[in-house]
């Protein structure tokens, strides 16, 4: 998935790699995260779940994302998912 307004800095799926979390840096130096679930209907796509608001630096982004993703915090200690 590309953005125009941002670069992925970091990508984390699920266990069951059906959702995953895009960390963005934008272009105006601010971070965000977007929250996607994979979805079928005849064919599989990502489908977005939530966006968050701005953060100054990676790690508020990653805490914030933490706090709102239940499964979030254990796959960055143990990043399996992660490209």
């Amino acid at each position: 998935m590309a953005y125009l307004h941002a670069e992925i800095v970091r990508e984390v799926l699920s266990a069951d790699k059906k959702a995953k979390v895009a960390f963005l840096k934008r272009h105006d130096g601010f971070y965000e995260f977007r929250g996607y679930v994979e979805r079928v209907e005849g064919k599989s796509y990502w489908s977005p779940t939530r966006n968050s608001g701005l953060y100054a630096t990676i790690e508020e982004t990653e805490q914030s994302a933490i706090m709102e993703i239940p499964w979030l915090g254990e796959e960055l200690r143990n990043p399996k998912g992660t490209s």
